[in-house]
């Protein structure tokens, strides 16, 4: 089977983009950096502007992984589900629904629905979230927890990169998220949520496979 080449970070349009592990990222540009999702980060930053959580479970709202990444300053940006984890934790910080946004230090966050069609780990009105992050002109979507929905036909042609769960169990499977990067036509689509509690990075290569030719994407490393 072939072996897809990983980089370590991407580098795209004035912004960088890494995958730390799990479904964690951190985007960077201009001296402002932002962590979404941060979980098991394996070495503390203290660099974070702004952390956004996607939801309440474990393994995408850590408190003790964004204290690792925030800086003492940081701005907390999370779902309603997340509130009585964030407000412990001593940061400013701003709930979200699907549908509302935030600006935050020339960062602009937008909530919008995730949720498993035919699961019962994210229901709709559990009111987890997905982002779209626009940073330095990028738009970059962190899908949070969800299935292929509906309303990312909405986010066609406005969102520059994807980060897509692939693994399947509790969030789509490779197929269905390689359906979901041509329904979106981001430029560059970036498999995660595989790795650490589900899935493989056999998910991440069947996803980048399946879009060969179609939609570039890179698979990262983690750190």
């Amino acid at each position: 089977m072939v072996r897809f080449l990983r980089v370590k970070a991407l580098e795209f349009e004035g912004i960088v983009i890494e995958r730390i592990r799990h479904a964690g990222f951190r985007l960077s540009s201009g001296g402002v950096t932002v962590y979404i999702d941060p979980f098991n980060v394996p070495r503390s930053t203290h660099d974070g502007d702004v952390v956004i959580c996607t939801h309440d479970h474990y393994d995408h709202c850590s408190p003790e992984d964004v204290r690792k990444v925030a800086r003492k300053d940081a701005v907390i940006v999370a779902s309603v589900n997340c509130e009585s984890k964030v407000k412990k934790l001593g940061f400013e910080y701003k709930l979200l629904k699907p549908g509302e946004a935030v600006l935050i230090r020339g960062v602009e966050v937008k909530a919008v629905p995730a949720y498993n069609v035919g699961k019962r780990f994210h229901t709709r009105d559990y009111q987890g979230i997905g982002v779209v992050v626009k940073l330095a002109g990028v738009s970059v979507y962190h899908a949070g927890d969800t299935d292929f929905i509906p309303e990312m036909e909405k986010l066609k042609g406005v969102v520059d990169v994807a980060l897509l769960p692939v693994s399947g169990v509790y969030v789509m499977d490779a197929s269905e998220a390689a359906r979901a990067a041509l329904a979106i036509t981001p430029k560059v689509a970036i498999p995660m949520h595989y790795g650490e509690i589900v899935g493989s990075a056999s998910d991440a290569e069947a996803f980048k496979r399946a879009l060969e030719g179609k939609i570039r994407v890179e698979i990262l490393e983690g750190w």
